[in-house]
């Protein structure tokens, strides 16, 4: 039997009353599968605007965690805001700290909350301890900043009171207060308070770069996923009906042959 003539056979059996049913069965699936897989796409669209717009927006300090509880994961590299008065007895300079390739120190200074808790603030990088910019900001102060959890590289090295080789909040609590937050926020922006506002000359040291990522999300794969799955199981059912109107036909072709001969 030739092609065109087996062509024929396929098309007069599909539009039968039966194959004919069979096929708007499987548009209707197919035109669901099509539906869903979209309707994932687009979820998949959503969860990485969303996650995004959840990441980049800043929190208070506060609503990270609670004091006695550790950082979570989720939060580090979180924009947060933090509001208070810089404790400057109790800062901190972290040694052996380097930015574009010169060394320096980190200053890491108690910030004291409205809630009486603390958290410290790396207010930047400075040449050396004696720089300018050592001096924290008097007054109430508002800090924008990036989430950083504990350092914990050297846990046990000790140095003189005021210096440390890594920031620690638990070894940081010993001389902080035991209300000491967990973590600590790399200063990008400060808003001084109004009796500050002209001292715009004061010197600060130079922000330190983010040590962990603050920009992207995780591509939710499962979704993505999920919507490529019902476009393929609409390609399927269109595979599966063509396979089956064929084996159907095949079925029949050798009585349609019979007959022909037989005329």
């Amino acid at each position: 039997m030739t092609p065109s003539r087996q062509a024929e056979d396929l098309l007069r059996l599909a539009r039968t009353p039966r194959w004919i049913g069979l096929a708007l069965v499987a548009l209707l699936l197919i035109a669901g599968c099509v539906f869903l897989g979209r309707w994932q796409w687009d979820r998949t669209q959503n969860i990485v605007e969303a996650e995004r717009l959840a990441v980049s927006a800043s929190v208070a300090v506060e609503e990270i965690a609670a004091v006695d509880d550790q950082l979570p994961d989720a939060s580090i590299g979180r924009p947060v805001v933090a509001q208070g008065r810089y404790l400057a007895g109790g800062q901190v300079i972290v040694v052996q700290r380097s930015l574009r390739g010169q060394p320096g120190v980190w200053v890491l200074t108690p910030l004291e909350l409205s809630d009486g808790s603390v958290i410290g603030v790396l207010r930047g990088w400075l040449e050396s301890a004696s720089a300018p910019g050592i001096i924290p900001p008097s007054g109430d102060v508002t800090v924008t900043g990036i989430m950083h959890p504990d350092e914990r590289f050297y846990p046990d090295a000790v140095m003189e009171p005021g210096m440390a080789v890594a920031i620690s909040s638990a070894r940081l609590s010993d001389s902080w207060g035991p209300q000491t937050r967990s973590g600590y926020v790399m200063l990008t922006e400060i808003a001084p308070s109004a009796d500050q506002a002209t001292d715009s000359a004061t010197p600060a040291p130079e922000p330190a770069v983010p040590t962990v990522q603050t920009a992207g999300v995780p591509f939710p794969l499962q979704n993505f996923f999920y919507a490529f799955q019902w476009w393929i199981f609409a390609l399927f059912i269109v595979v599966v009906y063509a396979r089956w109107l064929w084996l159907d036909a095949a079925m029949k072709l050798p009585d349609t042959a019979e007959a022909s001969e037989g005329q």
